[in-house]
């Protein structure tokens, strides 16, 4: 089976540049802690496709600037890393100088409820469209990213695809369900834990979770 990151990587470096987003593993952010850039991420990044027994991959929708931007993993903040919450990742230093660390209420609520369901070892995280898309001269806000951003995601998806063939994939929101869709992709719709939907979310990882027992 071929090695995960490897081929999660290889299709990232095939990704056109595209205006008006920010790529976590080949770029710096203004804030980055010393020691902090594109080949921690990129470490944090491996380190998370290196775990053994992948079954579960989640995909959002894009990369967030209180998370992805700065940890290199989706649905993981700062503040997750610093605490030690993540599998396979021991717990780092300082990865930003603002005075508090990032922390992305989403990311918190996903790590949570993959914990409580005893399939935080197992999952990888990833997005239908990995970079971070951001409103013009505003790199720390957050955009949906357009239907071109999310073709050329796909090419990244089919790669995730190959390296876990068997994993079951779920979809948290609807643009990650509709880029599934279109690749074909059999996958669970699950909702998204932003806007009022924790609980929601929370009841269909359990209901996933019960199923892969």
């Amino acid at each position: 089976m071929p090695d995960l990151f490897d081929v999660v990587h290889a299709a990232l470096s095939r990704l056109p540049t595209l205006p008006g987003s920010f790529n976590p593993w080949t770029q710096a952010n203004a804030d980055d802690a010393p020691g902090n850039g594109p080949a921690r991420r990129l470490a944090h990044l491996r380190a998370h496709a290196a775990r053994p027994g992948l079954r579960l991959v989640l995909i959002g929708e894009a990369a967030g600037y209180q998370g992805c931007r700065v940890s290199g993993i989706p649905f993981t903040s700062e503040a997750l890393l610093i605490d030690g919450s993540i599998p396979g990742i021991a717990a780092t230093p300082r990865l930003s100088t603002r005075p508090k660390p990032w922390s992305e209420p989403s990311a918190r609520v996903v790590w949570r409820t993959l914990h409580a369901q005893r399939l935080a070892e197992s999952t990888f995280l990833w997005n239908a469209f990995p970079l971070h898309p951001h409103a013009p001269g505003e790199p720390l806000s957050n955009r949906t990213p357009t239907r071109g951003e999310l073709a050329a995601g796909e090419s990244v998806l089919a790669a995730l695809r190959m390296a876990l063939p068997d994993a079951v994939l779920a979809a948290v929101g609807n643009k990650s369900s509709e880029a599934l869709t279109r690749l074909g992709y059999s996958h669970v719709a699950l909702r998204h834990p932003a806007y009022g939907g924790v609980t929601e979310f929370a009841a269909g990882v359990e209901r996933l979770a019960a199923t892969l027992r």
